[in-house]
């Protein structure tokens, strides 16, 4: 008898307070939230390999070599990658998560355009940023742009079997909600 009071309460509670997260496990709601995120981005992702999916605090970052997207020493994007960042783009738009996308570049070489790594990769985000606001309809304020150049190796954050990977674009998908 006991237990039906019990349940009793639990239904009372859920429903007097409209399933509210205080009730639920904020855990639980989280990583079911990022692993959605991750299945509806591997399914519809036109490309599989040289993808890198990663769980963070954050969110779901989607890691790409930025040799899809960029030839070297260049911030134009290249045509052959654009259906990648529409299908990016058309994802965003049907979700609620805002995205940032950050660049990493460790070029080597002499770039006439850029006299710092760190300038090209705020070049090729902003230019990613741009393309995808203007291709998926986005807000403006749904997308952000940082470029880190090579001050943020993929093999420091992750794991040494990742060496190559440091060359790559970021798409961050927040997981929370961004009050300005």
């Amino acid at each position: 008898m006991r237990n039906l009071y019990l349940v009793f309460f639990i239904l009372i509670l859920f429903f007097c307070t409209g399933f509210s997260e205080s009730v639920i496990d904020t855990s639980i709601l989280y990583q079911s939230n990022v692993e959605k995120l991750e299945l509806i981005f591997k399914y519809f992702m036109p490309i599989k390999n040289g993808v890198i999916y990663t769980k963070v605090p954050r969110g779901l970052i989607v890691s790409i070599d930025e040799g899809v997207f960029f030839n070297s020493h260049e911030a134009r994007i290249k045509e052959s990658s654009l259906y990648i960042l529409d299908t990016i783009a058309i994802l965003l738009s049907k979700l609620p998560n805002y995205c940032v996308i950050e660049n990493h570049t460790e070029e080597v070489g002499e770039c006439e355009d850029y006299a710092e790594n760190w300038e090209l990769s705020i070049a090729r985000a902003q230019n990613i940023a741009e393309y995808m606001s203007i291709a998926g309809n986005l807000p403006q304020e749904k997308v952000f742009s940082i470029g880190f150049g090579e001050f943020m190796p993929f093999k420091d954050n992750v794991s040494s079997t990742t060496k190559g990977f440091d060359n790559r674009v970021d798409f961050v998908l927040i997981e929370y909600d961004v009050k300005r």
